[in-house]
């Protein structure tokens, strides 16, 4: 049981790591200051997929780790 935890618990961090990289800058930099498209047109779908990835594996990430520290 133990060993499918930690396989799992290995490929979630992989993962979340990928998800990670592969979002795009938040941040508009000087280019808010007058006024982003981005404000009125809300977040890109690409966005939302992997902002909910990102969330949900990080949640998995984090019960996977929990199980590991204290019920072992």
């Amino acid at each position: 049981m133990i060993t499918a935890i930690l396989v799992v618990h290995f490929i979630l961090a992989v993962t979340l790591i990928g998800v990670i990289l592969l979002q795009g800058p938040k941040g508009e930099g000087l280019g808010a200051i007058g006024g982003s498209a981005r404000l009125f047109h809300g977040p890109r779908p690409r966005e939302t997929f992997f902002t909910r990835a990102t969330a949900i594996t990080g949640v998995l990430f984090v019960l996977t780790s929990t199980y590991l520290a204290f019920f072992r």
